[in-house]
């Protein structure tokens, strides 16, 4: 087994955004760079140098016909309703020659991209929050189940794992991805106001925003390559991340992520 390093895997990562890009143009599908590849795109014109993973978000609408219609050779498209060792809510883009190891209790899938669906919700504020926190105590259970302790926690948070592990032994990975995406089909308003990328591991009830900001796009830098982008996404990374052009202190410059091993199978 051949090892990846971070930037070969980035280097992978970017080659599936093209193939992503590239079947969503020639389909009429609009999607946009999300999270910290947007704020990537726009901070660095690429990846966050500290930074290990792409995300995008696509309508729902949109997504389906990605998630059903994209065919590669060893690129596959997981999605929790049609792969069964697949537990996340969101699909992803894989390279099917690579295996990702995370400290996750879910098998192990090899180096992709996030595939995020945006959902209708509905007119007003309060009402988009209120369904948000109404999910929250399910996404708990489900990152209990998810998360496993790693040797790059501190003690005290691998004792927590192990006994939030515990606490949710008689649910099962899929049953609780299957619970939240249930929660969320066909809760929200056609053509509503509000919109929300609700099916992610977060617990955060900043996951729903205004639908305007997914009417207009453009192409964005990222990479030395030009890739879709909401016009939107000053409001958008505001919203996110307050004073976004402010690099972060030295010692919270690491990956959001924890994985131990990539490699060539």
């Amino acid at each position: 087994m051949k090892e990846i390093s971070i930037e070969e895997s980035k280097r992978i990562q970017l080659d599936i955004l093209k193939l992503i890009h590239e079947y969503c143009y020639n389909n009429g599908l609009k999607y946009t760079l999300a999270y910290g590849s947007m704020l990537g795109a726009v901070r660095h014109k690429g990846f966050i140098p500290w930074d290990d993973d792409i995300d995008i978000a696509i309508m729902r609408s949109d997504y389906e016909k990605l998630i059903s219609g994209f065919e590669h050779e060893y690129i596959k498209i997981y999605d929790y309703k049609k792969d069964e060792d697949y537990c996340y809510g969101f699909a992803k883009a894989i390279d099917t020659r690579t295996v990702l190891e995370e400290n996750t209790t879910m098998a192990n899938f090899g180096i992709g991209i996030d595939l995020f669906p945006i959902d209708d919700m509905f007119d007003d504020e309060q009402s988009c929050k209120d369904f948000i926190k109404s999910i929250i105590p399910l996404k708990r259970k489900y990152r209990c189940k998810l998360l496993k302790p790693s040797q790059k926690n501190v003690w005290w948070k691998r004792i927590a794992i192990r006994l939030a592990g515990l606490l949710v032994l008689p649910y099962s990975l899929k049953g609780l991805v299957v619970q939240i995406n249930d929660a969320i089909k066909g809760i929200g308003k056609e053509n509503s106001k509000y919109v929300g990328i609700m099916v992610g591991t977060s617990v955060s009830e900043k996951c729903y925003m205004p639908r305007k900001w997914f009417e207009e796009y453009c192409y964005m830098d990222f990479e030395s390559n030009k890739f879709m982008c909401i016009k939107a996404y000053d409001e958008c990374l505001t919203f996110e991340y307050g004073d976004y052009m402010q690099l972060p202190p030295e010692e919270k410059r690491m990956s959001p992520h924890t994985l131990n091993r990539i490699y060539w199978k």
